[in-house]
């Protein structure tokens, strides 16, 4: 791991997670701090992405992890949480998502009271985005 971690961290299981890592490079502009890949089965063990100084870890899913009820949001059919990200001009990101494979789930809005300028996405791997403008 490339630095201590901080008191909270936000750990994604994503099927296949070296797609997703692609997709989180291409398509939102994270920076790929590292990766590991299990030797035994060739999926991702451990990742971690940098949205500026914030990191978000990535592991590939695991039937270990599956018994525990942490499962990827394809195994779940859906997805139990939503990732904020602002980003500088909402409409260049957008089309970089979409263009790297991220479907619109809700076009822009504008609605001051909460938040600002945003849209929502859903990555490849199923998880919920809000882009919103800073």
């Amino acid at each position: 791991m490339s630095e201590e971690r901080p008191p909270l961290s936000i750990y994604l299981i994503a099927t296949p997670a070296a797609a997703a890592l692609d997709f989180y490079v291409k398509g939102l502009g994270a920076k790929e701090v590292e990766r590991w890949i299990d030797p035994e089965n060739g999926k991702v063990g451990h990742a971690e992405i940098r949205f500026g100084d914030c990191s978000l870890y990535v592991a590939d899913s695991y039937a270990v992890m599956e018994k525990i009820g942490v499962k990827s949001p394809r195994a779940l059919g859906g997805t139990t949480v939503n990732i904020w990200l602002q980003v500088g001009d909402l409409d260049v990101a957008l089309k970089r998502a979409v263009d790297a494979g991220a479907q619109i789930t809700r076009p822009v809005e504008n609605n001051p009271n909460e938040g600002g300028r945003r849209a929502r996405i859903s990555d490849p791997a199923g998880h919920a985005w809000t882009l919103s403008e800073k």
